[in-house]
């Protein structure tokens, strides 16, 4: 039997969908750096509801992007996702994700885990560095080095499993990014580095790179699909 995801349903904070700027969000002028990377088994299936089991080996994303045009203006986006298996296909649940601009409208359009904080994303020659923090600590600095250019159509792109509320209920929604990419680079050597002051009871500090499995940067257009509900979490 597989290893199902350990999340209580009382850990979850969930988001009721509104606002003036719903889904699909189209994002323009975006340029993005994605990580995936090892992580403890224990630390993952936390992260993950019982009716999503873990792979093997247990992985983590991180997706950062900057874009200049989005329906509530230009924002960054540095989403923490955990790798996992649901309906026996392969998704990613939203663990954290820190928003660098309309956090509110984000979250209203999407649901949960979307907070404030701050990003940068910047490419320097061959090499891309991401920093993230939520205001008052320092998440992780991501470093991409000697990108190289690739083919578009080489990079793979999983839907996102994250949470809603409607009245008392809590929902498992899915939707995820679709990708126009007009150039796209892959790097060796990535990391992604949290630092050891964050405290031990921290998402990003549990979820820590263990080993760098692939790591890409790309411009483009992307857009997040409208949250569908999938099942309420009893």
């Amino acid at each position: 039997m597989p290893d199902r995801g350990l999340l209580e349903r009382s850990a979850i904070h969930a988001q009721v969908l509104g606002g003036t700027h719903p889904a699909p969000w189209t994002l323009t002028g975006v340029r993005w750096a994605q990580l995936t990377f090892e992580v403890g088994r224990e630390a993952a299936l936390a992260t993950m509801p019982a009716d999503v089991s873990r792979p093997v080996p247990c992985y983590a994303r991180l997706l950062v992007l900057a874009a200049e045009v989005s329906p509530a203006g230009p924002l960054r986006l540095a989403a923490l996702m955990t790798g996992g298996r649901y309906k026996m296909m392969p998704k990613n649940v939203l663990v954290d994700a820190i928003v660098d601009g309309p956090a509110d409208d984000v979250a209203a359009a999407f649901g949960a885990p979307y907070r404030s904080g701050r990003i940068s994303l910047g490419q320097d020659g061959s090499r891309v560095v991401a920093e993230i923090s939520d205001g008052e600590l320092t998440l992780g600095t991501l470093m991409l080095p000697a990108i190289y250019a690739i083919d578009p159509g080489m990079l793979r792109w999983d839907p996102w499993l994250g949470f809603t509320e409607a009245g008392v209920q809590l929902q498992i929604v899915e939707y995820g990014p679709q990708v126009q990419a007009s150039e796209a680079f892959l790097s060796k050597g990535a990391t992604l580095e949290t630092p050891v002051a964050l405290p031990r009871t921290n998402q990003w500090r549990k979820l820590r790179n263990i080993n760098t499995i692939s790591a890409s940067y790309g411009q483009g257009e992307i857009t997040l699909t409208a949250p569908e509900v999938q099942q309420a979490i009893l």
